[in-house]
């Protein structure tokens, strides 16, 4: 039953995670057992103890982290599929028009789609006229 957890999966691959939880607690329960018995030195050394443990538990979930996602992009496999941009934005076109000629768009939609198609208008046009300033020079013959 244990051995197929999810847990004791992650306390098996991540081993210092756990360890420096356990630290962590103890240092903690080593504190506040100070902090009972108005020991002022065992509790400061234990709430100490318990920031240093705290710190290494954290910097090992952080390399665990750097070094599975290391691991994972240099083997090359990623969970995600790549997206076609283009096709996206062409259904969300087709979706919008579909809503327009149906009378489905409320005033707020309709806002921004007119807003959508001036910004794709002045992106265009800006396209333009980079392409109409930016156009080869033929070098002077000698």
């Amino acid at each position: 039953m244990f051995g197929d957890s999810k847990i004791v999966k992650k306390m098996k691959e991540e081993p210092l995670v756990p360890i420096g939880v356990g630290l962590t607690v103890c240092a903690l329960l080593y504190a506040a057992w100070g902090l009972h018995y108005k020991n002022i030195q065992q509790a400061q050394r234990g709430m100490r103890g318990r920031v240093i443990m705290q710190g290494l538990t954290v910097c090992a979930l952080v390399g665990y982290g750097v070094f599975k996602t290391k691991d994972t992009s240099q083997a090359g496999q990623t969970n995600m599929r790549p997206i076609n941009w283009d096709k996206l934005e062409r259904e969300a076109q087709e979706a919008e028009a579909l809503d327009l000629a149906k009378g489905n768009v409320s005033p707020a939609m309709e806002k921004l789609i007119a807003q959508a198609k001036r910004e794709r208008e002045e992106k265009a046009k800006s396209v333009i006229a980079k392409s109409i300033f930016v156009q080869e020079v033929p070098e002077p013959k000698k």
